[in-house]
């Protein structure tokens, strides 16, 4: 028997996380989905990317905890359902933008401003609305010296898919069971399978160099062995991150 689930690669940590079943994925998970499967030109898939750097008190990074992931993820669920809608206006144009922004310490917006263009004013302005709804964020944690986080978000359009992390393509997040298996999803009474064996992915050297930081969610099948197989990504972080949380062996107990 297959479960089908969600593993969600957490590469800001440089570990492998929680599992989510198909049914709670996000309104932008979803979005995601729909946003590969269109993305396509002569048959190649294209991924739409986003991370950050850090731009002050690079040193008390560690102080941050999940704060970066909390950020990151309240930024994507607010470009990505963008996205369509660009797809449908201008098409699958490929190009990056960066907002450099700053985070008060309770929370709220500071300056931002885009410090590197997509070549399209429509993607330029998906990025920074992305930014502005999403404000306030949450407090700065305490534990975090300074008084103002600045950040660069990367906002990459249509980049290329990679074979070692091809994205979701067709129905039930990429799952084929072999066979006469079934496929089944979490809830009920199907429980999430827990991981035993979850080494933690490598940094690429490539993020590692421009100290970029972000975070890949991968879908893919649990089978009767406990072996996470059929692999594709969901939600793209780039610069090579992607390829080493795919690349992780991950060992699960099926209850």
């Amino acid at each position: 028997m297959t479960r089908n689930v969600l593993l969600t690669a957490y590469t800001l940590l440089f570990s492998l996380a929680s599992l989510f079943g198909q049914d709670s994925r996000s309104p932008a998970d979803q979005l995601t989905a729909s946003i590969n499967a269109t993305s396509r030109g002569n048959g190649e898939h294209s991924t739409y990317v986003s991370g950050f750097e850090v731009v002050n008190g690079t040193k008390e990074v560690k102080d941050l905890g999940f704060y970066f992931s909390q950020i990151l993820f309240k930024v994507r669920g607010k470009w990505y359902p963008q996205i369509p809608g660009l797809q449908q206006a201008i098409g699958k144009k490929s190009g990056t933008t960066v907002v450099e922004f700053e985070v008060n310490q309770d929370g709220s917006l500071g300056k931002a401003r885009t410090i590197e263009s997509a070549g399209d004013m429509s993607m330029d302005a998906a990025a920074s609305q992305a930014i502005y709804s999403s404000a306030p964020f949450a407090r700065l944690p305490e534990a975090y010296p300074e008084k103002l986080l600045t950040m660069r978000m990367h906002f990459g359009y249509a980049q290329p898919a990679s074979a070692q992390a091809p994205t979701w393509d067709g129905p039930n997040w990429g799952a084929h069971p072999a066979g006469n298996a079934v496929l089944h999803q979490m809830g009920h009474g199907v429980t999430a399978p827990k991981a035993t064996f979850s080494p933690d992915p490598e940094y690429s050297e490539q993020a590692r160099k421009a100290k970029y930081v972000s975070a890949s969610w991968i879908a893919g099948t649990v089978d009767a062995q406990g072996v996470f197989a059929d692999l594709c990504l969901a939600q793209a972080a780039g610069s090579g991150l992607d390829e080493k949380a795919m690349s992780v062996e991950v060992e699960f107990h099926l209850s």
